[in-house]
């Protein structure tokens, strides 16, 4: 058995998966002064993970959920941090257009929450919408929000930024290496592989994504892996769809997009129709979702349906029935930290959500309160 020998906090951590947040997770444990490794069943920002791609949405907009809110601010403020610290560039400003519904319970809800916390965020009226951006056709929404603060993540790059981090701050990433379960015994937690062999250190935190009951099956977590998937659409005029004229939008339940990004591709998905997925078995893309963006387009937003269909990027979010994150120990054990559930909203908080759990996982006092992120919330809502 090869043991991970403590450093600095007198500590060592491993880390299973290396997306977004265990990444953020091992930077965070690292700067405690921990020795860390992450273990990463492929490679970082792989195509089939949850944490690839050109973009996602960082944006204040949670209705009524305050906490969401404060939560995006304090992350956006980290992001950027690590743009500075790396040299890599990590947001653009775009700006979010929620385009919504009076009565939809979420739109003025989460104008008033942003307004209360001092973010530049205005309503519009329909016209002063088709003035400011005339790219939307915006008859049949009735509650329109816009905050100049907000836009777009570059995934894969915060990724890799958080790579350099570790890798700045003494860490190790190990890719290729897949965990078959966790256990702890005594003082110390461990992890056994794939291959049979075990690694032990005096903590282990789970970021597993979709593949969270793979690691850890006994547990039967409320988490269901689903798929998810965004098409690209190229050919469309920059000036109309660059980041400056175009903003990040959320048109309730139905649509949300980006501009373009990379190649000069428009981006547009939805929440999809939460089909499950098989983390283990790759899928092709979802042609109902495809047509109904389609529909969206020629509705919304009609001169991006003149565009050329170019891609169509399929992922994974790993639900809770609440669409809350689960940030808590392991049950009965103070050694294993669990870190789920991210429900594909929870990019934009990654480098926050990182060191959330490692204060968990040192009980510190974390900079924000975790009591609705608890397991717990899930035995009382069933009642027993």
């Amino acid at each position: 058995m090869h043991s991970v020998q403590p450093t600095g906090h007198n500590s060592s951590a491993l880390v299973v998966g290396g997306g977004v947040i265990g990444m953020a997770t091992a930077c965070a444990l690292a700067a405690r002064g921990a020795d860390v490794t992450v273990l990463e069943r492929y490679t970082i920002a792989h195509d089939w993970a949850s944490s690839h791609g050109y973009s996602r949405a960082i944006r204040h907009e949670y209705g009524a959920k305050a906490l969401y809110t404060k939560m995006v601010r304090r992350s956006l403020h980290m992001w950027k941090e690590l743009a500075a610290e790396t040299g890599r560039y990590l947001y653009t400003e775009a700006g979010v257009l929620t385009l919504g519904h009076a009565d939809d319970g979420y739109t003025l809800p989460g104008y008033q929450v942003m307004y209360d916390e001092g973010l530049p965020v205005v309503q519009l009226t329909r016209q002063q919408c088709l003035r400011a951006f005339p790219q939307f056709r915006v008859y049949e929404y009735d509650a329109i929000t816009y905050n100049a603060s907000g836009g777009m993540l570059h995934a894969s790059e915060c990724v890799h930024a958080l790579a350099d981090r570790l890798r700045a701050r003494g860490g190790t990433l190990r890719e290729g290496v897949r965990v078959s379960r966790v256990f702890q015994k005594g003082e110390r937690a461990g992890v056994v592989l794939q291959d049979g062999s075990q690694l032990t250190a005096d903590r282990v935190v789970v970021t597993a994504g979709p593949w969270i009951h793979d690691v850890v099956p006994e547990l039967a977590l409320p988490v269901r892996p689903v798929r998810g998937q965004v098409c690209y659409v190229e050919g469309l005029r920059p000036e109309f769809f660059n980041p400056g004229t175009f903003p990040v939008f959320l048109a309730g339940a139905e649509a949300y997009g980006f501009p373009m990004q990379g190649p000069g591709w428009f981006k547009i998905g939805s929440d999809g129709r939460s089909i499950p997925a098989n983390p283990n078995v790759p899928y092709g893309p979802d042609e109902e979702d495809i047509e109904a963006l389609q529909r969206f387009m020629l509705r919304v937003i009609p001169s991006a349906s003149r565009g050329k269909l170019v891609a169509v990027d399929c992922c994974m979010y790993d639900m809770t029935p609440d669409e809350d994150f689960i940030l808590d120990k392991y049950p009965g054990s103070d050694r294993i930290i669990i870190g789920s559930g991210f429900s594909g909203h929870g990019f934009k908080f990654g480098v926050l959500i990182g060191e959330l759990l490692a204060a968990l996982t040192f009980d510190e006092e974390p900079a924000f309160p975790l009591d609705s992120f608890r397991l717990s919330r899930f035995s009382q809502s069933s009642g027993h």
